[in-house]
């Protein structure tokens, strides 16, 4: 009697493994990350404006002579050491991402904001690429507790303007995506780091700090990142870039009326030929894996559907082009205008 009550609880055990294999690995179909993928027939050209995408939030802007990188966030930690156990920089994986871009200079390393997805490994990457750090008092407390040098931190103030090479950014201070679960925007939105992370600790540590939109101006265009499905009305009025990188992570949990105002706010304020989507991937799946969209298991208990997303964005921007860049390879600016817009 003992065994059999013994051999059916490991069997439930394996049973549910099992399934939560399942629920965390498939990922539901989303025929827009085939139908917008985004093909080059030029290889780039270090005298001209490339763009990378390297997963999450994470574009690399460059010309050859000033290059600039949001984020950096290239560790992605398990889901089990973001829910139940402690987080840090993994120098080794940052080094084969940063070899893999062919990123071995930088000028500055820009957050959008402070959630460890976004900013945990930006002040390691800032100092292996010799750049600057930019971005709010949270991500410079983010950086003091990894000893990254203060004299190579800018701190900066929303609509503030910064000369960085042949390049002009500006931040613009927005709001977050508002999380579903009250509790966890208690914890997490609208909040500073007030005193230096020192890692490994937990998730929970890094706040939101300030959310920025990213307007990067060049002579041969200009673009903006806008990392998170959140906004503030009429903040950006006045602001039109060629491309848009937009976050949608989470718009699709939202309800008509949010998704209108985003839309509104967001990209008829921005006003972009070509909308990019990103911080659509799993970054709990290793980069070395290559892109994955949302598991089932994120659908099912948060309602995160990538597919929605897009369609969100589609159904208010028809008369718009969207592109769905490859992970590591550089995209020449003008050929994706023009090939996009044709």
């Amino acid at each position: 009697m003992k065994k059999t009550i013994f051999y059916t609880i490991i069997g439930m055990i394996a049973i549910a493994a099992i399934c939560l294999s399942f629920l965390l690995n498939f990922r539901p179909h989303t025929p827009q990350l085939e139908d917008y993928r985004f093909h080059s027939d030029l290889d780039s050209n270090t005298g001209s404006l490339n763009v990378q995408f390297i997963g999450n939030t994470n574009i690399l802007i460059t010309d050859g002579k000033t290059s600039i990188l949001t984020d950096g966030f290239f560790t992605r930690p398990s889901i089990r050491n973001v829910l139940w156990g402690e987080i840090e920089p993994d120098l080794d994986v940052i080094d084969y991402c940063l070899k893999k871009a062919g990123i071995h200079q930088l000028d500055a390393v820009i957050p959008v904001h402070s959630h460890f997805d976004h900013a945990m490994d930006s002040p390691i990457v800032a100092m292996k690429t010799g750049a600057k750090l930019i971005g709010s008092e949270s991500t410079a407390n983010i950086g003091k507790g990894l000893n990254f040098p203060e004299d190579k931190m800018i701190i900066v103030d929303s609509d503030e303007t910064i000369q960085i090479g042949s390049m002009k950014v500006t931040l613009i201070k927005g709001k977050h995506w508002p999380y579903p679960d009250k509790e966890l925007r208690n914890k997490l939105l609208d909040r500073e780091i007030t005193q230096p992370i020192i890692p490994p600790v937990s998730a929970l540590e890094y706040l939101e700090g300030s959310s920025y939109t990213i307007i990067v101006e060049h002579e041969n265009a200009s673009m903006a990142i806008h990392g998170s499905a959140g906004f503030i009305p009429n903040i950006l009025a006045d602001n039109n870039v060629d491309i848009l990188f937009l976050g949608i992570a989470g718009l699709e949990t939202m309800d008509d009326l949010y998704n209108d105002c985003f839309q509104t706010h967001i990209v008829e304020a921005l006003n972009p030929e070509v909308i990019i989507p990103i911080h659509w991937d799993d970054f709990f799946v290793p980069l070395k894996k290559g892109l994955k969209s949302r598991s089932l298991l994120e659908k099912l208990i948060q309602g995160m559907d990538v597919k929605k997303s897009f369609e969100f964005v589609e159904m208010r921007n028809p008369e718009r082009t969207m592109a769905v860049l490859p992970l590591w390879k550089l995209v020449n600016v003008l050929e994706l205008l023009e090939k996009v817009t044709l």
